[in-house]
């Protein structure tokens, strides 16, 4: 390595002395015109002599560097460099894993970090390169380390977010750089989905692993279950994850080890460890040798001391869902600062609980806050502080980092500034106690802005496809996941017309349909079906706009052709009401029906009809009744059975007998003419009885033969005998008593007949004798046919 002539600093020193006096004389002669030239020497002189203190600094330190660099220890080298120019002895490097290591040195840069929240690294960088394309650096990862004494302080791993190429120099150009974890790219990407029976810490993995992010951790300690329907709704994948974070309690934070950058999620402070012991010292020169606190103080705020959640589920309609949390440290302040909200997001007690809580304590997470400056490189969110040596006592505890911001410069990494400012480094922070779990805020859940249009699915093949209250699934035409299949959706409530405790009405949306979704509270994991629609394949019934004045109210039979209908035809001069019964109708009255028919009323059964009346029934035909049966007809009467005609009765049968029976007899008119009667008694009563015979006797069957005392003389009565097969029995003879004592005895003729005139009173007894035996038969022994009327002057 070359030496630098001893005269050369001297020389700069002279040359500027110089200028100076030739400045002073310009000002006093007025020669305004030389003033900017001289400035501009001035300023060359100033930078060289800048370039020599700096290379003779170097010089002590060749050796040891050329060392360094033939053993590849590129950034040892750049460190030591650096370190001879900072009397804390801090160096920052900055390396661009897509360029060599020496590509950048670092100005400046400013970290801001926070509980649940990306960071973002700005970094002021100089290069020897004075055209780097940003391709060669954006969306790349960088890691920027913080030195001390040579020693690793702090390393971030992150992607360069933006990229600036800002002056060039003689020999330097400037850069500015923007650096975010990985998790920052969740924020470029905006989506609708759907998850279902997924729990928070599955939600969360299922985004990290899409986007590429390796290494997270979650530390919790309470219960987080399974949500039925949780949507993603219009909204980034990083609001969606800040949004359920918050929902249940989480706050997040970035744990740096062995150059592994590991994003940790807790519900719970206790799950913190290794805490940093650093002591105050307002002493500023002090901080220049040592990492101290420098300033610290502590604040108390006013904040809410109560949280009331409420909520509503319909599988628990009568559960009061509402849970309240209160401050157990007041400071003092008023107890009425409630924070009331509805809905609450949860749906069971033990979720109730939790979330009321986590959101008093998120409300609460700056009431007790502290904040403070140091040197220390390695304080970040997520770590622990213990405070010694502060002269209040109740300071010097253990404390929980949630913010930092920190700043650092590097001057001699400007060309033309070595050796006027060393490299600083600062930072303020914030703290809460040890044992406080830091809470994120509520997010504002994105609401859905009206209806939207969905179609009813269910397993293959199935038409209807419902659970016990009547839920569907559905597909939103937004989620581009969903199969058209039954996990398409979480089962969705329908609106019904009408709805009681077993009673109203019921339309079960069928698979194929579409239907109208909306949503409670705009809430997009709460949907509900408030209606149904008809498309271009789904038509109404009927042909519109033919059938417009018809309102039908028409089903479909299950994985079939056929339909129930009830249809209104509205058109004037021609409304009419329809109801359609694919199979089966039944009606059931509990008491009194009623039905009026203004003209006509006709009915047509295929098959049988029965009618049961448990009292009694009446019918009023006010014209004429026609009844036509096509085979036969039976009526069963238990009582009596009466007929009444004002005018004609007529009883026909075209071709059969014509029967009429009783319990004690029997009256039979055959089809060839015959009349049949058989009775224990056969009363004829009347002034005048006529008896046509036509060309035979009637047959008679009696058990006592009445005479009419009323009757004139000339009447005469006539029987026949037969036997139990109504044969005929001839010849018999015969003795007839009568009421008065009379007796007259005879003998049947060839048919069985018996003649007696002028009978002088009703019969008591007739006997009759078979061959030289006789026999006494009662009235009712098969007598069979009767035809008895008294006349005068009959002609027989």
């Amino acid at each position: 390595m070359t030496s630098l002539p001893k005269d050369a600093l001297k020389g700069v020193s002279s040359t500027k002395d110089v200028i100076d006096g030739v400045s002073d004389l310009v000002e006093l002669t007025g020669a305004e015109k030389l003033s900017k030239p001289l400035s501009d020497i001035k300023t060359v002189v100033g930078n060289a002599e800048k370039v020599l203190n700096l290379s003779q600094s170097l010089q002590s330190k060749g050796k040891q560097l050329a060392t360094q660099l033939s053993s590849g220890k590129l950034l040892d080298a750049v460190s030591d460099l650096l370190s001879s120019s900072s009397p804390t002895g801090l160096q920052f490097t900055l390396e661009a894993l897509s360029l060599p290591a020496s590509t950048f040195s670092v100005i400046s840069f400013e970290l801001r970090e926070g509980y649940s929240e990306p960071y973002c690294l700005t970094v002021h960088l100089s290069s020897s390169l004075d055209a780097i394309d940003a391709s060669q650096v954006l969306d790349q990862k960088v890691k920027f380390t913080l030195w001390q004494s040579g020693k690793v302080e702090r390393v971030i791993s992150g992607i360069v977010s933006s990229f600036t190429q800002g002056e060039s120099g003689f020999e330097q150009t400037h850069y500015f750089l923007e650096i975010r974890p990985a998790l920052w790219r969740t924020g470029l990407r905006r989506n609708a989905r759907i998850f279902q029976q997924k729990n928070l810490q599955q939600i969360l993995t299922a985004l990290l692993n899409e986007h590429d992010i390796p290494h997270y951790a979650f530390a919790f300690t309470d219960s987080h279950p399974a949500r039925e329907f949780c949507v993603q709704w219009q909204e980034t994948d990083f609001d969606f994850i800040q949004r359920l974070t918050a929902e249940e309690g989480i706050f997040y934070y970035f744990e740096e080890k062995e150059g592994i950058e590991t994003l940790v999620f807790s519900d719970n402070a206790e799950t913190l460890s290794s805490p940093l012991a650093y002591p105050y010292n307002p002493n500023k020169t002090a901080q220049l040798q040592e990492q101290t606190v420098g300033q610290f103080l502590k604040r108390t705020q006013v904040r809410h001391s109560r949280a009331v959640l409420k909520d509503y589920t319909f599988k628990k309609p009568d559960w009061v869902a509402q849970f309240e949390q209160s401050a157990t440290e007041g400071e003092g302040q008023r107890q009425g600062y409630e924070h009331y909200d509805y809905p609450g997001r949860f749906k069971g007690s033990e979720q109730g609980k939790a979330f009321t809580r986590y959101r008093l304590e998120s409300l609460r997470r700056d009431a007790h806050l502290g904040e403070g400056e140091s040197n220390i490189p390695g304080l970040s969110p997520g770590r622990l502080l213990t405070l010694s040596q502060h002269p209040n006592p109740e300071f010097n505890t253990t404390w929980q980092v949630i913010g930092v911001v920190s700043r650092g410069e590097q001057p001699q990494s400007v060309e033309g500034e070595a050796g006027e400012k060393g490299t600083y480094f600062t930072n303020h922070f914030q703290v809460i106690p040890r044992y406080q779990t830091w809470r994120p805020l509520q997010r504002t859940k994105p609401k859905v802005d009206g209806p939207q249009i969905a179609q009813v699915v269910g397993p293959k093949g199935e038409e209807i496809f419902t659970d016990n209250v009547g839920r569907v699934r559905v597909q939103f035409f937004w989620d581009r996941e969903g199969k058209y299949d039954d996990h398409s959706s979480c089962w969705i409530r329908v609106s019904q017309a009408w709805a009681g405790q077993g009673w109203g009405v019921l339309a079960i949306p069928r698979v194929g349909q579409e239907v109208l979704v909306d949503f409670l509270d705009g809430d997009p994991d709460q949907p509900i079906i408030t209606g149904r629609t008809y498309h271009a394949t789904n038509v109404p019934p009927g042909k519109l706009p033919q059938s417009k004045t018809q309102m039908a109210l028409r089903s479909k039979t299950y994985k079939g052709e056929g339909y129930n209908e009830l249809l209104f035809e509205d058109a004037p001069g021609q409304e009419q009401l329809n109801l359609h019964a694919q199979r089966d109708m039944n009606t059931v009255v509990l008491n009194d029906r009623t039905t009026q028919v203004g003209n006509n009323h006709r009915e047509k059964i295929g098959e049988e009809q029965h009618i049961e009346v448990h009292q009694n029934r009446q019918k009023n035909v006010g014209g004429v009744e026609r009844q036509k049966i096509g085979q036969n007809k039976i009526e069963y009467v238990k009582g009596d059975y009466q007929h009444f005609s004002n005018l004609e009765t007529l009883l026909s049968s075209a071709e059969g007998d014509i029967i009429f029976e009783t319990a004690g007899g029997k009256i039979t008119i055959t089809q060839d003419g015959q009349i049949l009667m058989l009775a224990k008694k056969i009363i004829i009563n009347g002034e005048i009885v006529k008896i046509n015979c036509g060309q035979s006797l009637q047959t008679v069957d009696v058990g006592e033969l009445l005479y009419n005392q009323s009757q004139k003389k000339n009447a005469w009565l006539a029987f026949q005998y037969f036997d139990s097969n109504l044969q005929p029995l001839p010849h018999l003879k015969y003795t007839a008593t009568f009421e008065t004592g009379e007796k007259r005895e005879g003998q049947l003729d060839n048919n069985g007949y018996v003649y007696i005139d002028n009978p002088p009173s009703d019969i008591i007894q007739l006997e009759i004798r078979n061959n030289t035996q006789v026999k006494w038969e009662s009235m009712f022994n098969y007598l069979d046919k009767i035809l008895v009327k008294g006349v005068n002057n009959v002609d027989r």
